[in-house]
């Protein structure tokens, strides 16, 4: 790559919608581009991207995901509005997105569209993900409309119901039709062009005859169809099959290190996106002690700079501490394929010759093989049924 093709990348905001440029917003950006170049262990700017749990409970049990199988990394709560907005008032003038989900089903939180709204209210582009096999109607869905939502995936995976509820266990593909055409018609209401909503389809080896059918389906509804190769715990499906996951391995320092975050609904910040458990939370925040920077406090906290170090020098398993050992990054692939890619571009080879040594599946079934032996029990309310 050329400087200047360097330099404009750099200098290049991210192309999110309603992202409201300005100067705090691009000073943090460009410093995070640069100590994430680096590979600084202490930080000065804030992530960019922030991920919020707005709740970790879920109506649907699909067999991929540790809500849908009834694992218990947290109490199942939703994230109080008073957390959410003191986390606003740390991060909100330097992120360009929020994403509204993670495991649970972001729509079970009642004040979710007065989260987005005040996001939106902040100039920060908002995204979420949802299954939408829940009890909505038109008041519901002229809300969250008007919230100011950027952008609205909607996750179907068939066009019949058989095929679609074989991954989306106890999911109603009609209640999920409804909803969308109930968005659309908010927005010709309101007169909105936003959100943009997309009808995220992941292939499993039970569903590839039905991609045809749920493009038609979609344009019909006025959503763009995604198509991506879903992951499935244990060995990967259909390697020789033209479908592709939404990222492959790509060597380079793990951007939730550097420039995004993931805030657990009960305040615990995660390392990133695939983390489940407390357990592996890189810690949480206090903001009555912290003096309003109670986020700082975790980003630059022990947990947060041991991780960044593995990128500048991860210690073998015999130099490593138990502690070491134990960090969830320690063996993430991430952090693996950085050491391997430093050796092999040591050695003069180029990336077109490079070997991640993992493909996407294996990194997901890296954090899935993370879960305890015996998650503690914990009471808690059923997420409503298909037929609520």
């Amino acid at each position: 790559m050329s400087v200047y093709a360097t330099l404009r990348d750099f200098f290049t905001p991210p192309s999110h919608l309603r992202t409201r440029l300005t100067a705090k917003r691009l000073a943090n950006l460009y410093l995070s581009r640069l100590e994430h170049a680096r590979g600084a262990i202490r930080l000065r700017s804030y992530p960019t991207k922030l991920t919020i749990e707005p709740t970790n409970v879920c109506n649907l049990r699909c067999p991929a995901c540790f809500t849908g199988i009834g694992s218990v990394g947290r109490v199942r709560s939703l994230m109080s509005m008073d957390l959410y907005r003191q986390l606003l008032n740390e991060l909100g003038d330097t992120l360009f997105e929020l994403e509204l989900c993670n495991w649970g089903e972001p729509l079970l939180h009642t004040e979710l569209p007065t989260m987005i709204a005040e996001a939106t209210q902040r100039g920060i582009s908002t995204l979420l993900s949802t299954n939408f096999s829940v009890p909505f109607d038109a008041a519901r869905a002229e809300r969250l409309v008007d919230s100011g939502l950027s952008v609205m995936g909607v996750s179907i995976d068939g066009a019949t119901q058989e095929s679609y509820a074989t991954y989306r266990v106890r999911g109603q593909l009609e209640r999920v039709l409804a909803n969308c055409r109930l968005m659309q018609q908010a927005k010709q209401r309101l007169g909105r062009t936003t959100p943009h909503i997309y009808w995220c389809f992941h292939v499993f080896p039970h569903n590839t005859e039905d991609i045809a059918a749920a493009r038609t389906m979609a344009d019909e509804l006025g959503m763009e169809l995604v198509v991506e190769k879903g992951w499935v715990v244990g060995e990967e499906w259909g390697r020789d099959t033209p479908y592709q996951y939404f990222k492959n391995p790509d060597p380079g320092r793990c951007d939730f290190l550097w420039t995004r975050a993931v805030v657990n609904n009960d305040g615990g910040v995660a390392p990133c996106c695939g983390s489940f458990y407390r357990e592996d939370d890189m810690g949480g925040f206090d903001y009555a002690a912290a003096g309003g920077r109670a986020f700082r406090a975790v980003w630059n906290g022990p947990r947060f700079r041991a991780a960044r170090r593995f990128y500048a020098q991860r210690p073998t398993a015999e130099q490593a501490t138990a502690e070491e050992r134990a960090h969830i990054c320690y063996e993430c692939p991430a952090t693996v394929m950085w050491q391997r890619w430093q050796q092999h571009a040591a050695g003069g080879g180029e990336r077109a010759t490079f070997d991640p040594g993992f493909r996407t599946n294996d990194g997901f079934n890296y954090f899935w093989g993370r879960r305890p032996a015996a998650p503690p029990p914990v009471a808690a309310p059923e997420g409503p049924r298909e037929d609520a």
